[in-house]
């Protein structure tokens, strides 16, 4: 049976696995060598000390040890170069009379035993299966390097996420390579130029995209083309340079080139397979945080659509939405709502009427009073809009704000006679942000109230038919020039009384 790269499990191709031999008896360091010598690159040490320094200037892929020699044991040396070089895979040579020593072996996880005497045949299915197992923990090793990319995509993405993706690429490079510096250049997504640049350093500098600004970070500017050579070349040069550039591509397109680069001596091989398996999952990223920002701007781009379709279905208050949108963000803010409480309240305001799509114009452009019949019909608005957002899956904190913005705090509102807080605080919001919104405006029944009337009513409803803090935080925010109505300037301070 021949032994051989072929023979271990994709071994690189022109290379040969490096065993290293190490036994106080020099026939038995012969005789191994004799065995293997055609499919191994070989180094033999009579003891452990030997066998460190040697494993120090080029750590093995499999150290073949005996275990019980004079001085230092093969288990101790294994023990200091396995701290040294992790990857390297351990194999002990044991005689019948050793067996006392097996389960310290065993707990150490050496990956094969070679009983004395052995066959030829039995020494390279050890080595071979040996050899076989520390890929194995190559691999999980690799994986293991992944999970910081791994976690972030598991993460909800946000529009912060494309940059921070960025920092973990580039800091998971430099930390399982060992590097001085990692560097990740980005093209941008229209795939024409190179706008962002990501550099991480051993020194404890933070990977972070860049504007050509900045302390400990570089910026780069270069046609696609030209980066796509440069990668190409990069990447099928071999390992043995102290700088080590591969790209990231995705669906045949190309992402970016991730570099690494070391002073203290040349990457190896598997440390060139560890980067391009960060590259991979580091494109996998990126392309899917893009993705993400192209649905969520899709999405934006809907709701835009369905405010501007009931802003013209009542033509009247057309740019009512956005102002109210605006109105009900900044006061969601300045009462302390989380990100994703204000993003919804956003969306609820400029979908917030979009019920009157079911309302006939009868009613709703009629320019006198509503009849009793004509109200209770107009007041089903909330219902129907709240329906369509539950039936197109909107989250239900927008749903249950547009179904209960025209709630009051005195429990006297509509549909449910809600009151205080038993109003969810975004419909709350919209209410008070709708009253001064529509005060502020022109009518087709009306025109526009001066803004110190509309405060003046806010004042008057507060705690009745609004939230007292709601109308707080809305006041302040005018007069911190927050919101800026249409209907004139706004006055400096007002008392909520």
């Amino acid at each position: 049976m021949a032994a051989g790269p072929e023979a271990v499990s994709r071994w690189p191709v022109g290379s040969k696995p490096r065993v290293m031999i190490v036994d106080d008896e020099a026939p038995i360091r012969e005789l191994c060598s004799r065995i293997l010598a055609s499919g191994y690159d070989l180094v033999a040490a009579a003891d452990g000390p030997t066998a460190i320094a040697l494993a120090a200037q080029s750590p093995p892929d499999l150290l073949l040890t005996d275990l019980k020699m004079p001085g230092m044991s093969g288990l101790d040396a294994a023990r200091q170069i396995v701290a040294a070089a992790p990857e390297v895979s351990v194999v002990v040579m044991t005689g019948f009379s050793e067996f006392d020593s097996l389960l310290e072996t065993v707990r150490f996880g050496v990956n094969g035993f070679l009983m004395k005497p052995f066959s030829a045949d039995d020494l390279r299915k050890t080595v071979e299966e040996g050899l076989r197992k520390g890929q194995y923990y190559r691999r999980n090793t690799r994986l293991r390097s992944l999970t910081p990319l791994l976690d972030l995509q598991g993460s909800r993405l946000t529009d912060a996420d494309q940059s921070r993706m960025y920092r973990v690429i580039s800091e998971t490079a430099l930390h399982q390579l060992d590097g001085d510096e990692a560097t990740l250049v980005c093209v941008d997504e229209d795939g024409r130029d190179v706008v962002v640049a990501a550099s991480s350093s051993a020194g404890g500098a933070t990977a972070r995209p860049v504007n050509g600004e900045g302390e400990g970070s570089a910026f780069w500017r270069v046609h696609a083309d030209d980066l796509v050579r440069e990668s190409a070349s990069a990447a099928a040069g071999e390992p043995g340079g102290t700088t080590l550039s591969l790209p990231l591509q995705a669906g045949g397109s190309l992402l970016g080139v991730l570099s690494v680069r070391r002073e203290r001596e040349p990457f190896t091989a598997s440390e060139r397979d560890v980067l391009r398996l960060i590259c991979a999952q580091g494109a996998i990223a990126i392309e899917n945080i893009r993705l993400f920002k192209r649905l969520r701007r899709s999405y934006w781009n809907t709701v835009y659509a369905l405010a501007a379709a009931v802003d013209l279905r009542d033509h009247p208050t057309r740019g009512h939405s956005d102002r109210l949108a605006l109105y009900a963000e900044r006061i969601g803010r300045r009462l302390g709502l989380p990100t994703d409480h204000t993003e919804d309240l956003k969306i609820a305001a400029l979908l917030h009427d979009i019920g009157k799509i079911g309302i006939g114009d009868g009613i709703l452009r009629k320019p006198g009073d509503l009849t009793a019949e004509e109200y209770d019909w107009m007041k089903m608005h909330t219902l129907m809009g709240a329906k369509i957002l539950a039936m197109a899956d909107f989250s239900p904190r927008v749903v249950e704000a547009v179904l209960f913005h025209h709630e009051r705090w005195d429990g006297t509102g509509y549909p449910l006679a809600l009151r205080g807080e038993q109003i969810p605080i975004e419909a709350r919001i919209l209410t008070a942000a709708d009253a001064l919104e529509s005060m502020t405006s022109a009518r087709h029944y009306r025109a526009a109230l001066p803004v110190e009337h509309a405060i003046g009513e806010l004042v008057q409803w507060r705690g009745i038919q609004f939230d007292p803090q709601v109308v707080d935080a809305l006041l302040a925010c005018l007069a911190a020039g927050e919101l800026r109505p249409l209907s004139g300037a706004v006055p400096v301070a007002a008392d909520a009384g």
